[in-house]
Parts: structure tokens; C-alpha cells; sequence
């Protein structure tokens, strides 16, 4: 994200008209100035303006609701400027006071700047700051600085998405196995992918700017031709061709094509094409059609080969007209099937054959001429194989569908080498669910004065879910509680690194806020992009029962006290870690102590609990949570998470889980 100003240009210009107005409305006595406030308080945009006096010095910053509402601060808070400074990001800022700083030198009359602001949840707002200025006729002091404020987030976001799709599709052009390419209206290659040249020899400089003919067998040129003129003239064209397009070094290679029109950048309809490699596919299916027109040459060829070739009609149960030798590997004679005494459809496993007959369905009505299928077949033995059927489809004249010509291959032993690598990789995911589990703790510390219990719960075999109980010196235990962004290998790697350094930093220091601090600068250089962790992060006195906290973008620990009375929230404020290395992390971090009773519970959870939805996708919520926990002051911890776990699984039972879900309870005795 990046920060962008308007010079004083034709851009700039612009700002003379609000300046001109702010002028009238200021001298235009008690009516305009009326006028000028309801602007000012109903504005779409934040508004804000501070008076500057004789020396030079800008006094009250006064800001509108929407101007509050953008960055986040009450108007009392936004009335300071350093409290804006503190939530812009740093860059912006000194970009900022340079421009300003040009305003009051005399160098320009305003600027317009794009700016970030750290809301005190943690979000991100990028806003539009235009700054303009009145000044004495006189003197040409400033004496009025006014600023507008617009969120330019989603902007910024469709723009930046659109530098991402760029990316792609830069990035397919260069992998694509398929050549793509572009044809102007004169017949001359204006584009071509560079997966031609390892395709067919040529470099992409030795092909843009000469004819298509060139390239194309003579005998085919003129069906290229009526196809490319039949698709500028359709917009997309439903059918392909294949044709023959010459290597470098001489020989002819077949390839298939579909095309669209497009409209180049002087209006007129061009022709973009894909194209791919079909020589190995054309020259099996002649040899394929030349077997069958020849049966005993088809049994020469087919019948060495180790897979089965399968003729069978296009009607119910797909009786067979012919099968070659090889299908003995499967136990069974040609003669079961050319007899209908058994179907190929028979053959299929039943779990596969509702599947494998709607894929049939759907690409004889996509009037798709050949696709492939993976599927199980029943042995003669009653032994299960696994089997790849690639299909062309015969047509008729009236381009109904007659049969399918399969090319079956045995693929069994591929499938149990699939098989065998994806149990390794579980049983790796299992062990690697186990040492993270050991990481967290089973057996609570024996602290006489504080009872602790906790639920832990992984969507996947590893999660991003921490807690933990540690102490800090003698007298005093940390509690913590925190969710890794994400699943899977990564987001376990950062709680497991999180651990470690938290329990590092967290010995032997009685601040909270300085800990996670320290955590955070330790961590931030390391955490991938894209990635944070929240946390909450508490320290106990045994001896005064004071809690000392901090919440870094966690959601908000829960303390019902003894007795009853409404649920407190412990919202401290505070950013997630990861997002800033230093400076604006810790001036954000808020560190709050509270003192507890005997019998006061703490409650720190992950949002995996809250927000576990149930098949109508309505949330779990903080609500339900609060009313699993009330009135339990008398209840052991261990049948309380229980009872709260209950509750959640009856809740949720009906939908997926898709997140890690982690409590930990606290009470004091």
C-alpha cells in the first residue's frame, strides 16, 4: 500500500473551487456561516479545519461525525492532532507534514494525499485527505486550514485485486501449456504465447507479424480461414478445429483450436485463439479407426497392447460391439461382453457407476468428442481394479451419438502409490497433531490459589490455537491465550514459535504489556505475509489477586464475578501481532490491571467457539457461551467445560467445523 499526492498541476486546480466557497462561507456574515455549519455537521465526507493565529500557530482541530467515523476517534480525541498522528501510518505522515510544510512556506495553496489509519480494532482504512487553505489578502499568512477526508478503501482494494488478476493472467501466458495466440484482421499473427516456441521451435520473434498461412498446412489453410471468419462473425465459436501447423525444423504437428473474437484497440474484430498438441491423440485415434475397419489388423495392434480397447453403443447399460484381447487381465473372454451376457456398465463398481454414467451423460450432451474417466471395474475374481478410460465418441450425420471407442488402461498400482502417499502424509499430519498437542498443557500447575481448566479442540489434525499457564516469578502466573491466522503446517510452525518466545520473554517480568511487546518484535520479521496472531495476555499476584492484562486483537476475556451481576468485558486495546514491528504496535497496546475476588471467573477463548454456526448457519455467540458459564460458581471447572462443550456439539452437530476452538477457564479461590 503506498501513499500518492496531486501536485499542483491541472490536478490541483480542483481545489480552487472549495477554496473559493470556504472563502465566501467565512466572510459572508451570520447566513453563510449557518450555511457553512450544516455542511460542515451532514457532509458525506469528513470535515475537519483549525484556526491559525497571527504567529503562525494552528489551534482546536475540529472535526465533523464523518471524519470521527473514518478514523476511528471521538471528536474530543480527534480535536488533539497528535492523536491522529498516532494512528496514521508513519510514512504517510511525514508525507503529510512535508507537503503542509510547503503550504506554510508559501509554495501551494493545498494537496491531496492517500492515507492509512489503524483503527483501534486493528482494521485498516485508507482514506483521500485534501487539504486547502485560506489566506490574509494582505500578508498571505494562512489563517484558516481545512482538510476533507474520504475512505477510498474499496478503491484501493478493486485496484489492487485488479493488479492481482493482471499478475495471473501475465502468469498463465507464461506457463500455459497451451499456445494462445492473436490473428488481426489482415491474417497476421499479432500474439503469440511463448509456449509456442517450445512447442514448435519457433521464437515468438520469428512468428508475430507474419501471415497465418505460413505457418499452416496448405491443405488446411482454407478450413482455417472459414473457421476464423465464422467466429468473428458468431463472437465465440461452439466448435473447434484441428489442423496442421508446421515445426521449425520442417515436420507437421496437429493441433486442435477454439476460438473467440475480440475488438482490438483500433475497433476492428480480431481473432484470439487456444491452441494445443494433439499429435499423439490424432495419430492414436487413426490407428484406432484403421483397426477397426480392419479387424484383423485390429487384432494385431490392440491386442499387444496393455490396454483394453472397448466399442460399446450409446444406449442403456452400454452393451458391447467389440473388446479386445486384453481385457483377460481382467478375467473376463471377449465373449461375455459381445454376447450381452454382461454390459461394461455392469463391470463398473456400483459405488462408481452413478457417478461415471452422469459424466457420460454430460459430455455426450456437451456433444464433447472425447474426455476421459477414472473409475473402478470388478474383476472376473471379484478382485476391484482401478482403470482410465479415455473415450472418443462416434457421431452420426445428424451429430446424434452412436458409440464410445475406450482406450482402458490399468492404473491400480498408480492409485495405490496415491493411496499410500496420502496415508504417509495423515499419519506425518497425526504426529505432527500429537507433538503439538504436547505442547500444550495437560496438567495444570498445582497453584493452591487459582483453579484452572481448559477445552482444546483442532479443526485439522494441527491447528493455530494456544494457550498456556506460566509462571513468572514466585508469586505471580501468566495466562495466555492465542489464534494463529489460518490452519494447517503454517499457522502450527508460528504457535509453536509464538511459545516459545512468550515463555522467553515472559520469565521473570512482571509488565504484560512489555512481554507481548517483546513477542511481537521477536516474531514480526519472521510471520509470513498475510499472516498475524491475536492474543491475550494476563499476569496474576497470588498475593493481592490483581490481574495485570493486555489484548493484542484478541477477542475479550469474560470475568463474571462471584454473586453475579453483569458479565465484564476485558477490551483492552491493542493490535495483532505481526501487523507493525514496533512503534505503532506499542502505541496502540493498552495494559489494564483489575483486582479480583475469591470466586471470579476469567474466561479466554479463541473465536472458533463464538463462531462455530450451526446448520442454518446462525452463530454460537458470546451470549450462548455466557449462559453455559453462569451460575457455576459452585461447580468444579472440569464439569463446566464439559457442560459448555456439550452445549456446543448439540449446537453445531449438523455443520462443518472450520476453525480451531480453545478455552481456558480461571477462578480464583
Amino acid at each position: 500500500m503506498s501513499s500518492s499526492e496531486t501536485p499542483r498541476t491541472s490536478s490541483e486546480a480542483s481545489l480552487s473551487q472549495p477554496e473559493n466557497i470556504l472563502a465566501e462561507w467565512m466572510q459572508g456574515g451570520p447566513g453563510a456561516m449557518r450555511q457553512l455549519q450544516l455542511f460542515f455537521e451532514h457532509a458525506p465526507i469528513g470535515l475537519s479545519w483549525r484556526e491559525v493565529d497571527d504567529s503562525g500557530r494552528p489551534g482546536r482541530n475540529i472535526v465533523n461525525r464523518r471524519f470521527c467515523e473514518l478514523i476511528g476517534l471521538s471528536p474530543e480525541e480527534a480535536s488533539n492532532i497528535e492523536n491522529v498522528r498516532r494512528i496514521t501510518h508513519p510514512d504517510d505522515w511525514t508525507r503529510q507534514q512535508e507537503l503542509t510544510a510547503e503550504i506554510y512556506a508559501g509554495k501551494r495553496d493545498g494537496f491531496t494525499l492517500e492515507k492509512r489509519y489503524q483503527r483501534r480494532d486493528g482494521s485498516m482504512v485508507m482514506c483521500e485527505l485534501t487539504v486547502v487553505v485560506l489566506r490574509d489578502p494582505a500578508s498571505l499568512r494562512v489563517t484558516h486550514h481545512f482538510a476533507m477526508l474520504e475512505d477510498v478503501s474499496a478503491r484501493h482494494a478493486a485496484e489492487q485485486e485488479l493488479r492481482r488478476s493482471e499478475s495471473r493472467w501475465r502468469t498463465y501466458l507464461k506457463i500455459a501449456s497451451e499456445i494462445l495466440y492473436a490473428i488481426t484482421p489482415e491474417g497476421v499473427y499479432k500474439f503469440v504465447s511463448d509456449a509456442w516456441t517450445p512447442k514448435l521451435g519457433h521464437e515468438v520473434g520469428e512468428v508475430v507479424g507474419h501471415p497465418y498461412p505460413e505457418f499452416v498446412h496448405p491443405e488446411d489453410v482454407s478450413m482455417l480461414k472459414e473457421f476464423i471468419n465464422e467466429t468473428l462473425e458468431l463472437g465465440v465459436n461452439p466448435r473447434g478445429i484441428e489442423y496442421r501447423v508446421r515445426h521449425k525444423d520442417g515436420h507437421w504437428v496437429w493441433h486442435a483450436t477454439t476460438g473467440s473474437a475480440y475488438t482490438d484497440r483500433d475497433g476492428r474484430r480480431a481473432f484470439f485463439g487456444v491452441g494445443r498438441d494433439i499429435s499423439i491423440r490424432r495419430k492414436a485415434q487413426e490407428e484406432l479407426k484403421l483397426a477397426l475397419a480392419r479387424r484383423e489388423e485390429l487384432e494385431q495392434i490392440v491386442n499387444r497392447s496393455p490396454s483394453v480397447v472397448v466399442l460399446w453403443l450409446a444406449e442403456e447399460n452400454w452393451p458391447v460391439e467389440y473388446v479386445s484381447q486384453s481385457i483377460h487381465q481382467f478375467g473376463y473372454q471377449p465373449e461375455d461382453f459381445t454376447s450381452r451376457r454382461l454390459s461394461f456398465r455392469g463391470i463398473t463398481h456400483p459405488d462408481d457407476r452413478e457417478r461415471v454414467g452422469a459424466e457420460v451423460d454430460a459430455h455426450a450432451s456437451n456433444g464433447d468428442r472425447e474426455y476421459s474417466q477414472e473409475y473402478r471395474i470388478v474383476c472376473g475374481d471379484g478382485s476391484v481394479r482401478w482403470v482410465d478410460d479415455h473415450t472418443v465418441v462416434r457421431f452420426d450425420a445428424a451429430g446424434n451419438v452412436t458409440h464410445h471407442e475406450g482406450l482402458i488402461t490399468d492404473i491400480t498400482l498408480r492409485k495405490d502409490a496415491e493411496d499410500r502417499e496420502r496415508a504417509l502424509r495423515e499419519r506425518d499430519l497425526r504426529l505432527a497433531g500429537e507433538v503439538q498437542h504436547q505442547l500444550r498443557p495437560h496438567v495444570f500447575p498445582d497453584i493452591g490459589e487459582v483453579e484452572i481448566e481448559a477445552l482444546s479442540q483442532a479443526s485439522l489434525h494441527i491447528g493455530g490455537d494456544y494457550y498456556d499457564v506460566l509462571p513468572v516469578d514466585d508469586r505471580r502466573w501468566g495466562f495466555v491465550i492465542a489464534d494463529v491466522a489460518g490452519k494447517g503446517p503454517a499457522a502450527a510452525l508460528m504457535m509453536a514459535a509464538c511459545r516459545a518466545t512468550l515463555r522467553l520473554c515472559a520469565a521473570g517480568e512482571p509488565s504484560a504489556a512489555r512481554v507481548v511487546s517483546r513477542v511481537n518484535r521477536a516474531l514480526h520479521g519472521d510471520m509470513p505475509r498475510g499472516m498475524f496472531i491475536s492474543l491475550f495476555y494476563g499476569i496474576l499476584d497470588l498475593d493481592t489477586n490483581r490481574l495485570t492484562y493486555v489484548r493484542a486483537g484478541h477477542e475479550p476475556a469474560i470475568l463474571l464475578r462471584t454473586g453475579g451481576g453483569a458479565p465484564e468485558l476485558l477490551s483492552a486495546g491493542g493490535l495483532a501481532l505481526g501487523f507493525d514491528e514496533g512503534p505503532v504496535f506499542d502505541a496502540m497496546l493498552e495494559e489494564t490491571v483489575l483486582d479480583l475476588a475469591p470466586g471470579d471467573l476469567m474466561a479466554l477463548y479463541t473465536d472458533g467457539i463464538t463462531e462455530a454456526a450451526n446448520a442454518a448457519g446462525e452463530e454460537f455467540g458470546r451470549d450462548r457461551m455466557l449462559a453455559a458459564l453462569a451460575g457455576q460458581e459452585s461447580i468444579p471447572l472440569a464439569r463446566v467445560v464439559e457442560k459448555l462443550n456439550r452445549y456446543l456439539r448439540q449446537f453445531s452437530a449438523l455443520a462443518s467445523r472450520n476453525d480451531d476452538r480453545t478455552l481456558l477457564l480461571v477462578r480464583t479461590r
